[in-house]
């Protein structure tokens, strides 16, 4: 099968654990948009956090950011597509995290908040936002704007343990039955709308340019990577990646401190 496009996660796929992208990535990725095909990133981060790592592959394609909640035209900084968590949602899942003592980082649209303003959310902004946290401003003006998606930051055993209590009050219905819940790292787990998935931004992107889904191939590690796996045409997970992503994937490359997307480009667009 001839692909004509590929969308690639950014953290534990194209970046190496300390936050870089390969010699042999960036330049595999380079080779990929000569040769005529479409690379694109989807990912977890917001804009901010996306578009160092887009302007440094010189792309001008739209970009997949929190999870498919809001899609960026890379060219232009326009927001193609934005859904936000419903107000009811946002609010609730915000008293859950106060009610656990957790950190709390809050997308709305490209600003960034934290409550409270801990070591975490320095971290999470110097790592991955990259951007300074704010503090949280009144509910009035998050009513305003929007929460595209929040993120619990904290311990593993916490957050495998407050996964599966959510998933739990999902499936019980209510104010959270609108709401996907996903451990995209260890110590990360992610709230957006129910209604979004790199998947159906995937789908989204490929319409613009005339490509059908059978002619995607998706790269990515993460169990929010699997929706995206599964809807592709050809899926590869990284050595690194978890179980689920694995269980999606046609194929499995090497790992991303070994240059699993560039292996996995060659292959697929050689």
């Amino acid at each position: 099968m001839a692909y004509r496009m590929v969308a690639i996660d950014l953290d534990g796929t194209l970046l190496t654990d300390d936050k870089r992208i390969s010699e042999r990535n960036l330049a595999e990725i380079r080779r990929v948009l000569e040769s005529g095909a479409f690379v694109i990133i989807s990912t977890g981060r917001a804009w901010p956090g996306a578009e160092p790592y887009v302007r440094l592959l010189e792309m001008s394609l739209p970009v997949i950011t929190s999870n498919g909640s809001m899609i960026v035209d890379s060219a232009t900084g326009e927001i193609l597509f934005r859904r936000d968590l419903t107000q009811e949602a946002a609010e609730t899942i915000l008293a859950k995290g106060r009610k656990r003592l957790t950190s709390q980082i809050i997308w709305s649209g490209t600003t960034l908040y934290g409550l409270p303003l801990d070591e975490h959310l320095a971290d999470y902004g110097r790592r991955f936002g990259k951007k300074t946290p704010l503090p949280m401003p009144p509910m009035e003006t998050l009513r305003e704007d929007g929460i595209s998606k929040i993120l619990w930051y904290d311990t593993p055993e916490h957050i495998n343990e407050w996964e599966t209590e959510v998933r739990g009050e999902i499936c019980a219905g209510g104010a959270l039955s609108d709401v996907t819940v996903v451990k995209s790292q260890p110590e990360f787990l992610e709230f957006f709308h129910a209604g979004v998935s790199k998947a159906k931004a995937l789908a989204s992107v490929t319409a613009r340019f005339g490509i059908a889904m059978e002619e995607t191939v998706a790269i990515g590690d993460a169990d929010n990577d699997i929706p995206m796996l599964k809807a592709a045409g050809y899926a590869v997970a990284m050595g690194n990646g978890s179980t689920g992503a694995k269980s999606a994937a046609a194929w499995i490359t090497d790992d991303n401190e070994h240059d699993g997307v560039a292996k996995a480009l060659s292959r697929l667009f050689p």
